[in-house]
């Protein structure tokens, strides 16, 4: 608790020298924020976004129209819109979305990454919603999870690169082995859609993604499904992001800043009140400040 607590506040404290290091500039683009833009993006004027699109509410293709939507989705068109630019959507599996981006796939990464202290060394990251990890289960099963730990023995699901989720799993699976118990067994697979369908096969028991998403899955099949103790059980906090390469400095800043002008002059949370996630919103937006607390500490 108390090493978690002491790198928090080293990356709060790296992320704040740097603003300050860079605020003579920021400050001039206060007015101007396209004067931050690379190069190849002015020249282009298109801004690629990758995500996986498969994460509602977040970003996800409707089933019906086949077109792109979400909350992140309509928060990066008005984003673009407001810089100039036209978004261009790249479709990436999920644990594809940070190498992507270092490998100059696309400008941006969104779809419901977060913001974590080990993935600050390979991107930078604009925060824009809190959330939570939680277990999706059948409604009939309620008593039977109630803890983590109490999948001992059985399969809960989640997506390739969702590290901090494997992490907790692991964790919880190594005490397990320790009393003596049978470990969770962890079934990864590439986006949300395929790790959801396990559950909806009944091939595995749990199927873990943020909160948001799971009261959004749980809306399309009433009374089918629940979270473990009904929601009030999280397993991390997160900050849900937008991802960036660590040499665009530039236009982070720049979308960070018209994001926090969306949030001052009430678009953002218009948006957000359209998709039922205006209790998720951050105090402001933020660069590089993960929230990677267990929620239950």
């Amino acid at each position: 608790m108390r090493e978690k607590m002491k790198k928090i506040f080293l990356a709060s404290l790296i992320a704040l020298l740097c603003a300050c290091v860079f605020l003579p500039d920021r400050a001039a683009a206060e007015d101007d924020p396209r004067s931050l833009l690379p190069e190849r993006v002015k020249k282009t004027r298109i801004l690629r976004v990758g995500s996986q699109q498969t994460y509602p509410p977040i970003e996800y293709r409707d089933p019906k129209t086949g077109q792109l939507t979400g909350l992140s989705a309509e928060l990066l068109e008005e984003i673009a819109r407001r810089l100039g630019l036209t978004l261009e959507w790249v479709q990436c599996d999920y644990g594809a979305l940070i190498t992507g981006a270092k490998a100059g796939r696309f400008d941006l990464v969104s779809g419901g990454i977060s913001d974590q202290i080990e993935r600050e060394r390979e991107l930078d990251f604009v925060n824009y919603m809190a959330s939570g990890t939680a277990i999706l289960i059948e409604r009939k099963r309620v008593p039977e999870f109630w803890f983590l730990k109490d999948f001992s023995g059985c399969k809960v699901a989640f997506t390739f690169g969702a590290k901090k989720i494997e992490q907790v799993v692991r964790q919880a699976s190594d005490e397990l082995l320790a009393e003596g118990k049978p470990p969770i067994e962890m079934v990864m697979l590439p986006n949300t859609a395929d790790a959801k369908m396990q559950l909806d096969l009944g091939r595995v028991d749990g199927y873990l993604n943020e909160t948001f998403t799971l009261v959004h899955m749980m809306k399309q099949t009433p009374g089918r499904y629940t979270m473990v103790r009904y929601g009030y059980y999280t397993l991390t906090n997160l900050a849900t992001s937008w991802g960036f390469a660590k040499k665009d400095t530039g236009l982070r800043d720049a979308v960070q800043i018209v994001a926090q002008k969306m949030m001052d002059d009430g678009t953002f949370a218009e948006i957000a009140r359209k998709w039922d996630l205006e209790a998720g919103m951050l105090p402001k937006i933020t660069i590089n400040t993960p929230l990677e607390m267990p929620a239950d500490e």
